[in-house]
């Protein structure tokens, strides 16, 4: 014979394990329910503008390419005013690209070109400490090197030099800038630096005779410093 079932009583129903915590889920989304619904706000604010800001980044960075463009075609055109207008526009208005930044390595370019080089300086500046193309970082820090040196300013002249052996784009290029630094250490005082560069380029290139007949142009050098 079946037993009568047990009524559950409403003592009972209240300690239930699984309805008590659905209860205090309830009471616990009642009480941060506005703080849930800001931290939502929140996130989808913050996507929000981040997908503003990545989308602004690609209209400014098209938007350079387009101005750049022009300028590149009047700089083969010889129309250095017409690409210094449109090189400045990209520099002032989208600096932060990678075409701001390229626009500032060819405008330090023509202002090199025509020697004024105060003008030139700030511009081959920014591309040394901001630039990513490494094609042309020879000719920046050539230049930088040059402006350095017209204005007997040798600690910079030097910096840039060490900068250009670093980021040479093969060993041949290497060597030469080593030998260039050679120089301006001779110039700055420092002949046993000078020797140690000249030495080093002397091991690893003893059968180019260009850069041997630098070397030992140098090594010249140092010996009348010696002897002085």
């Amino acid at each position: 014979m079946l037993k009568p079932k047990r009524k559950i009583t409403k003592k009972e129903i209240q300690r239930d394990p699984f309805l008590e915590g659905i209860f205090s889920l309830k009471e616990h989304l009642n009480e941060k329910k506005q703080l849930y619904t800001r931290s939502i706000i929140g996130i989808i604010a913050v996507m929000l503008a981040v997908w503003l800001y990545t989308n602004n980044q690609s209209v400014n960075r098209e938007a350079a390419e387009n101005i750049i463009s022009k300028a590149m075609v009047y700089i083969d055109l010889d129309d250095h005013e017409n690409a210094m207008i449109h090189l400045r526009e990209v520099i002032d208005e989208y600096g932060s690209t990678p075409a701001g930044r390229v626009a500032s390595y060819y405008l330090g370019r023509i202002y090199f070109d025509k020697n004024e080089y105060e003008m030139a300086l700030p511009h081959f500046e920014r591309y040394a400490n901001k630039g990513k193309n490494p094609l042309l970082f020879s000719s920046t820090y050539r230049a930088l090197v040059e402006i350095y040196k017209v204005n007997n300013d040798l600690t910079n002249a030097i910096k840039y030099q060490k900068m250009a052996t670093e980021n040479a784009n093969s060993k041949e290029e290497r060597a030469w800038t080593s030998l260039g630094l050679a120089e301006l250490s001779l110039a700055n005082g420092n002949k046993q630096d000078a020797q140690n560069l000249v030495n080093g380029v002397l091991e690893e290139f003893e059968n180019n005779f260009e850069l041997k007949q630098k070397a030992d142009e140098i090594t010249g050098k140092i010996i009348g410093r010696e002897q002085e």
